[in-house]
Protein backbone atom coordinates (compact mmCIF):
# COMPACT_ATOMS: atom_id res chain seq x y z
CA UNK A 1 0.00 0.00 0.00
CA UNK A 2 1.25 3.46 -0.92
CA UNK A 3 -0.25 6.66 0.49
CA UNK A 4 0.95 9.98 -0.89
CA UNK A 5 4.11 8.39 -2.26
CA UNK A 6 4.93 6.74 1.08
CA UNK A 7 5.26 2.97 0.71
CA UNK A 8 4.10 1.20 3.84
CA UNK A 9 6.25 -1.84 4.65
CA UNK A 10 4.35 -5.13 4.34
CA UNK A 11 4.10 -5.50 8.13
CA UNK A 12 2.00 -2.30 8.07
CA UNK A 13 -0.85 -3.69 6.01
CA UNK A 14 -3.94 -2.29 7.78
CA UNK A 15 -5.85 -4.60 10.11
CA UNK A 16 -9.12 -3.21 8.81
CA UNK A 17 -10.10 -1.28 5.68
CA UNK A 18 -13.47 -0.16 4.37
CA UNK A 19 -14.09 -1.56 0.88
CA UNK A 20 -13.73 1.26 -1.66
CA UNK A 21 -16.92 0.89 -3.66
CA UNK A 22 -19.59 3.21 -4.98
CA UNK A 23 -22.64 3.67 -2.79
CA UNK A 24 -26.14 4.80 -3.71
CA UNK A 25 -26.93 8.43 -2.99
CA UNK A 26 -30.57 9.21 -2.22
CA UNK A 27 -32.64 11.70 -0.26
CA UNK A 28 -36.24 11.58 0.90
CA UNK A 29 -38.22 14.78 1.51
CA UNK A 30 -41.68 14.79 3.05
CA UNK A 31 -44.20 16.80 1.07
CA UNK A 32 -47.78 17.87 1.75
CA UNK A 33 -49.17 14.94 -0.19
CA UNK A 34 -46.48 12.28 0.41
CA UNK A 35 -42.77 12.14 -0.26
CA UNK A 36 -40.31 13.10 -2.94
CA UNK A 37 -37.43 10.70 -3.50
CA UNK A 38 -34.27 11.91 -5.17
CA UNK A 39 -31.86 9.28 -6.46
CA UNK A 40 -28.50 10.26 -7.90
CA UNK A 41 -27.37 6.68 -8.47
CA UNK A 42 -24.12 5.16 -7.28
CA UNK A 43 -21.22 7.48 -6.58
CA UNK A 44 -17.64 6.72 -5.62
CA UNK A 45 -16.69 10.31 -4.79
CA UNK A 46 -17.26 11.10 -1.14
CA UNK A 47 -16.97 7.49 0.06
CA UNK A 48 -15.32 7.37 3.49
CA UNK A 49 -12.56 4.79 3.94
CA UNK A 50 -11.30 3.88 7.39
CA UNK A 51 -7.91 2.22 7.84
CA UNK A 52 -6.69 0.88 11.20
CA UNK A 53 -3.41 -0.50 12.47
CA UNK A 54 -2.71 -2.14 15.83
CA UNK A 55 0.64 -0.34 15.99
CA UNK A 56 3.28 1.44 13.91
CA UNK A 57 6.61 3.11 14.54
CA UNK A 58 6.57 6.73 15.63
CA UNK A 59 8.74 7.51 12.59
CA UNK A 60 6.17 6.10 10.13
CA UNK A 61 3.33 7.75 12.05
CA UNK A 62 5.05 11.15 11.85
CA UNK A 63 5.68 10.71 8.12
CA UNK A 64 1.99 9.93 7.49
CA UNK A 65 0.96 12.70 9.89
CA UNK A 66 2.85 15.22 7.74
CA UNK A 67 0.60 14.19 4.82
CA UNK A 68 -2.49 14.61 6.99
CA UNK A 69 -1.36 17.98 8.35
CA UNK A 70 -0.63 19.31 4.84
CA UNK A 71 -4.32 19.06 3.94
CA UNK A 72 -3.47 18.20 0.34
CA UNK A 73 -5.14 15.55 -1.79
CA UNK A 74 -2.86 12.53 -2.23
CA UNK A 75 -2.76 9.36 -4.32
CA UNK A 76 -3.65 6.13 -2.51
CA UNK A 77 -2.43 2.95 -4.19
CA UNK A 78 -4.78 0.71 -2.25
CA UNK A 79 -3.46 -2.70 -3.21
CA UNK A 80 -7.12 -3.73 -3.53
CA UNK A 81 -7.69 -5.07 -7.02
CA UNK A 82 -4.89 -2.86 -8.34
CA UNK A 83 -7.04 0.26 -7.83
CA UNK A 84 -5.54 3.71 -7.34
CA UNK A 85 -7.51 6.64 -5.92
CA UNK A 86 -7.16 10.37 -5.37
CA UNK A 87 -8.03 10.90 -1.68
CA UNK A 88 -8.07 13.46 1.10
CA UNK A 89 -6.95 12.38 4.58
CA UNK A 90 -9.59 13.79 6.92
CA UNK A 91 -8.49 12.19 10.21
CA UNK A 92 -5.37 10.51 11.56
CA UNK A 93 -4.56 9.62 15.16
CA UNK A 94 -3.08 7.05 17.52
CA UNK A 95 -1.88 6.59 21.10
CA UNK A 96 1.78 6.93 22.04
CA UNK A 97 3.19 3.87 23.79
CA UNK A 98 5.46 4.95 26.62
CA UNK A 99 8.17 2.34 26.77
CA UNK A 100 11.88 2.81 27.32
CA UNK A 101 12.34 3.76 23.63
CA UNK A 102 9.05 5.64 22.97
CA UNK A 103 9.05 4.12 19.52
CA UNK A 104 5.50 2.91 18.81
CA UNK A 105 2.04 4.32 18.26
CA UNK A 106 -0.90 2.06 19.15
CA UNK A 107 -4.44 1.87 17.75
CA UNK A 108 -3.65 4.03 14.75
CA UNK A 109 -6.64 5.09 12.62
CA UNK A 110 -6.81 7.03 9.36
CA UNK A 111 -9.90 8.24 7.52
CA UNK A 112 -9.75 8.90 3.78
CA UNK A 113 -12.40 10.49 1.56
CA UNK A 114 -12.33 9.17 -2.01
CA UNK A 115 -12.23 12.00 -4.53
CA UNK A 116 -11.82 9.97 -7.71
CA UNK A 117 -10.38 6.78 -9.14
CA UNK A 118 -7.10 7.29 -10.98
CA UNK A 119 -7.07 5.40 -14.26
CA UNK A 120 -3.67 3.80 -14.75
Amino acid sequence: MIIGGITLPEQYTPLDCTKPRATRTTAVISTYGGVAVFDWGSLLAGKEIKLTWKSMTVSLFETLDALYQSGNAVVWESGIGGKVYQVKITAFDGSLLFDKNNEYMLNVAMTLILLDEVMT
